[in-house]
């Protein structure tokens, strides 16, 4: 499946905007990408870009007359709009209950892994203090959670497969490295990334390691 209508403005070292081209990789849709400046005063403080998204935050993304400004929501939109076999967004109540709980946990809690990384790259403030210790608490949920879904038999977050869910968290995983957080603490994480590895459109970003 195809389309002309999608506009990613993105910045490749961004997570947020990683996991947004991941999930159009899955789904194997064509879309147009726009780079944009994340520094300040760079390309996101531009009055037009501020036009389309006046927080000035890095990903947006247009398809058509739709504006998304957070990764998260791009992520439903996407899954619900493009994959009509509800595949990456399961329409089981349960299932898609906890599929929403992990992307609201991506764009929480685990935003500290970022605030950390891009602290360690660039020097840019960190929006929440001890952002490295906030983000190892949250690396060890998310290594609690895939404990007990091993253990069920299941290898991805939620459902079955692999949903959005995984998608929203994968890059802060697969990213550690940048800000000094090693795997060798959460071994059942580096195996389900793997997994996400493995997975047929995989696309890889500046900084994610072959095997994580």
């Amino acid at each position: 499946m195809t389309t002309v209508a999608l506009v990613l403005h993105n910045h490749d070292l961004l997570a947020d905007a990683y996991k947004v081209r991941l999930l159009l990789a899955l789904l194997g849709l064509d879309y147009q990408r726009a780079t944009v400046g994340i520094l300040p005063g760079d390309g996101a403080d531009e009055p037009a870009y501020r036009m389309l998204n006046p927080a000035g935050s890095v990903p947006t993304l247009v398809d058509g007359e739709v504006v998304l400004t957070r990764p998260e929501a791009m992520l439903v939109h996407l899954a619900e709009r493009y994959d009509p076999a509800g595949t990456w967004l399961p329409v089981d109540p349960a299932v898609r209950a906890l599929v929403f709980d992990w992307l609201f946990f991506a764009a929480g809690d685990l935003g500290a892994a970022e605030d950390a990384r891009l602290a360690s790259m660039l020097g840019v403030a960190p929006r929440r203090a001890a952002a490295f210790a906030a983000a190892r608490r949250a690396f060890r949920v998310l290594e609690g959670h895939l404990v007990g879904r091993h253990l069920d038999g299941q290898a991805f977050f939620a459902g079955d497969g692999p949903t959005i869910a995984d998608v929203a968290i994968f890059p802060a995983v697969a990213l550690a490295a940048d800000f000094g957080l090693g795997m060798e603490e959460f071994p059942r994480l580096l195996v389900w990334a793997r997994r996400i590895h493995g997975l047929a459109g995989f696309v890889t970003a500046p900084g994610v390691r072959e095997v994580v």
